[in-house]
């Protein structure tokens, strides 16, 4: 914490943790966070050019005083656009947008393709929470964990996906370069966002509602949600697992059918 204004020193100290980390814990995602009293001065313009590169975000701690009290609030000031700060900290800038919001600035079929998204996902793979407070993106929500940002179209939306075999890494993974082999073939086209939300989100697939009918949609679908299931093995794995080999085969069969079975969210 950087009390008064953010000075050179104190910045470059939290990019030289968040680089340190980085390198040690290779597996894991780092968030540079840098927490200040302001950063309204000489620095901000060199906080924003990082934070266009690099997963930073610089949050300011307002005091709220009260009769008796004194409350300290976060409010983003500079953050990554692949990084999600729906939920608590989106809450504290005073701008949390509503469903309302959504339907009033969407086209109607950008709004038909939410609404059929989120009833397929509840009926097929279990319960998820919409977090309408994200400035750019729906966010639905599995936990504590956002599944699924939607970054609408006037057609449809960009749909942000774990991958289906857990990795983070800079390369493509084996469930990736097979998903996407597939959906090629449907004339849709999956990218691999390793930057996206730091690496929690890095497959990418512009979809219409009438996608949301594709076998291998809903597989990509189902397999990326079941990989945040605790202690789930990752999809390549299970799929090519001798005690499972018709895996795959049997929930795409599911997914076409319409099956009504459930994924435990978890919460």
């Amino acid at each position: 914490m950087q009390l008064g204004e953010v000075d050179a020193s104190h910045g470059f100290r939290v990019l030289d943790c968040w680089a340190h980390n980085r390198a040690r814990y290779p597996d894991k995602t780092h968030v540079a966070a840098l927490l200040v009293e302001s950063a309204d001065g000489r620095f901000r313009q060199a906080l924003q050019a990082i934070a266009e590169y690099l997963p930073l975000i610089v949050v300011a701690l307002r005091a709220w005083r009260g009769a008796s009290e004194v409350v300290l609030v976060p409010e983003p000031l500079i953050v990554n656009e692949s990084l999600d700060v729906g939920g608590t900290v989106g809450l504290a800038s005073g701008k949390v947008r509503t469903e309302q919001d959504w339907r009033e600035q969407l086209t109607e079929e950008a709004w038909a393709f939410y609404e059929a998204f989120v009833a397929w996902t509840r009926e097929h793979l279990g319960e998820v929470r919409v977090d309408y407070s994200p400035k750019s993106y729906i966010g639905l929500r599995r936990g504590r964990r956002v599944w699924a940002p939607l970054w609408f179209r006037r057609d449809g939306a960009t749909v942000y996906l774990p991958d289906p075999d857990g990795s983070r890494a800079e390369e493509p993974s084996v469930a990736m370069e097979s998903f996407r082999e597939r959906l090629h073939d449907e004339g849709l086209e999956a990218a691999w966002q390793r930057t996206y939300n730091a690496g929690s989100n890095p497959i990418s697939m512009r979809l219409q509602r009438s996608d949301l009918d594709k076998p291998v949609v809903q597989e990509l679908l189902r397999a990326s949600f079941e990989i945040l299931e605790p202690g789930m093995a990752p999809w390549s794995e299970r799929r090519s697992s001798p005690q499972h080999p018709q895996a795959g085969a049997a929930q795409v069969t599911e997914a076409a059918m319409g099956s009504d079975s459930r994924t435990d969210p978890g919460e």
